[in-house]
């Protein structure tokens, strides 16, 4: 090996704060609530060994499995919800459409403003009657009276269409950065051989676009995987907890019920399975998505 090739100590002086952090801050809390999981440990009293014994409870548990399915449920409809509703806004602004500095600023607002403020006035926009979805909805003919986030099948939806509108005008600034890289010579070379637009955009730009629609889909789901203020603002994680999502019931758990090793179980269980989910991602990305032109 060449003396050039070798590691230098420095770099690993350079590392250290970087890797100290990283200790402290993320390895050592696992590893502690990995071992609060194993601990009957309650607000005001002495954690008591119970090995995995919460766990076996917890898979016992109807609430926990509802929250399991809801969890996905959110996910799967924000992740593909806004995939496909920030693709087709990137497309129709790409395409020459006028304004689209005016439009991008529009879209990437709801991003960058504090969710518990943009979460109330959804809160207001929503309310029975009163709120400005129920007056648009009386003014096209339809009832005015919809319990958006009080109604058990609509809160989850209500807590969609709310978490899609808030992220997608990042993802969308994300996309239109994707087509930006891809050559308009080859988009113009087969509409020359004859190709449609449709066939001009899921043969040509939708796979040199997979490596931002990877991106866009991790970010999706890191999203709402991590979704929390707004179902705390809007529906508190019900009605009927019909939106206890698995962070929600995290913290139900530890803060309205002072069950911390448990909550902990819940916590340690949520991990793996985001841990299972980006490696399943990482896979699919191995075979589907193509870094070159």
């Amino acid at each position: 090996m060449n003396a050039e090739h070798k590691a230098q100590p420095i770099g690993y002086l350079y590392l250290m704060p970087a890797l100290i952090v990283f200790l402290l801050f993320w390895i050592v809390p696992l590893m502690m609530v990995a071992g609060f999981s194993l601990f009957h440990f309650e607000y005001g009293t002495h954690p008591t060994w119970v090995g995995l014994s919460q766990y076996v409870s917890l898979f016992q548990t109807n609430l926990f499995w509802q929250s399991v399915r809801i969890t996905f449920e959110f996910a799967i409809a924000v992740v593909l919800g806004g995939t496909a509703i920030s693709l087709l806004f990137a497309t129709l602004l790409y395409s020459g459409l006028r304004a689209q500095g005016l439009f991008r600023s529009l879209f990437f607002l709801p991003y960058v403003m504090p969710v518990v403020a943009t979460s109330t006035v959804w809160l207001w926009m929503y309310q029975p009657n009163l709120g400005l979805v129920d007056q648009l909805l009386g003014a096209l003919g339809f009832s005015n009276k919809i319990g958006w986030v009080n109604t058990p099948n609509l809160a989850l939806v209500s807590l969609i269409i709310y978490t899609v509108w808030l992220s997608f005008g990042f993802t969308t600034l994300l996309f239109m950065a994707g087509l930006t890289n891809i050559s308009n010579e080859l988009t113009e070379a087969a509409a020359v051989d004859g190709a449609t637009a449709w066939q001009r955009f899921w043969r040509i730009t939708w796979p040199l676009l997979s490596p931002t629609t990877f991106f866009v889909l991790v970010v999706n789901m890191i999203n709402s995987f991590q979704a929390f203020t707004q179902i705390y603002a809007l529906t508190r994680g019900g009605p009927i907890n019909g939106t206890t999502t698995l962070t929600y019931y995290i913290y139900q758990t530890a803060f309205n019920y002072f069950h911390f090793g448990q909550a902990s179980a819940i916590a340690v269980i949520f991990f793996l399975l985001i841990l299972a989910l980006t490696g399943i991602q990482f896979w699919i990305s191995r075979r589907s998505v193509f870094y070159e032109a």
